[in-house]
């Protein structure tokens, strides 16, 4: 089969052997995909840069049955201030878990691609409260798979209380675009309350609960 050429983030990994790794990637082209780094895990392997946590790249890939073999990789982000801030590390992780529990194999998940490359960038570079994001991407991501929340006689999706600070919030992210979203202004109020609010959302509609996202709930 030919070579794919294909831009990528990483979203998690496994360690294979003695030196290869099993990427879950996400691309905006074939959507999640599995790629075989072989011996990236060796100090002087021309694959150890990309095959990390959150990095985006362009890479070469040839296809193997079901999977990729990763043939060539150039980084174009390692997002490398996240891994130096436990509470970065923690939001940043959760999504990236959330990505993965969402997305689908074999279809175009540009949309959401684009989302994650912004949200890890804020993340990263951006002086916000990285709960604050981790919440913005929440709503960004359901509104994109047809779960956006909707707000009612002071209700959340007509079910559960929410003070008219978290309802204004949620109306201005949604009515927003992702950049425009990410600086939304979030008060320590409604953030607490929206963490406890889309919680219990994704459990309930999705059907999703992500080990990784306990953790939110213990960012001060």
């Amino acid at each position: 089969m030919s070579l794919v050429r294909l831009q990528g983030v990483v979203l998690r990994y496994r360690n294979r052997g003695e030196a290869d790794r099993l990427l879950t990637i996400l691309t905006p082209d074939l959507g999640k995909i599995l790629v075989l780094a072989r011996g990236c895990r060796r100090q002087k392997s021309r694959f150890l840069a990309f095959c990390q946590l959150f990095c985006y790249g362009e890479l070469i890939l040839q296809p193997y049955r079901d999977i990729f073999i990763l043939n060539q990789a150039e980084v174009k982000n390692s997002y490398f201030d996240i891994r130096n801030d436990m509470d970065k590390l923690s939001c940043a992780t959760y999504i990236a878990n959330l990505t993965e529990a969402v997305a689908t194999t074999g279809e175009n998940n540009a949309r959401l691609f684009k989302l994650i490359l912004h949200s890890l960038s804020y993340i990263s570079y951006s002086d916000r409260h990285p709960l604050e994001l981790a919440l913005i991407y929440e709503l960004k991501l359901l509104e994109q798979i047809g779960y956006k929340p909707f707000l009612a006689n002071g209700r959340f999706n007509g079910e559960i209380p929410v003070s008219s600070d978290a309802a204004e919030t949620i109306h201005t992210i949604l009515n927003s675009s992702t950049e425009q979203a990410q600086r939304t202004p979030i008060t320590p109020g409604a953030r607490q309350e929206l963490n406890r609010l889309l919680s219990r959302y994704i459990k309930q509609k999705l059907d999703l609960q992500i080990k990784s996202r306990m953790f939110l709930d213990m960012i001060p």
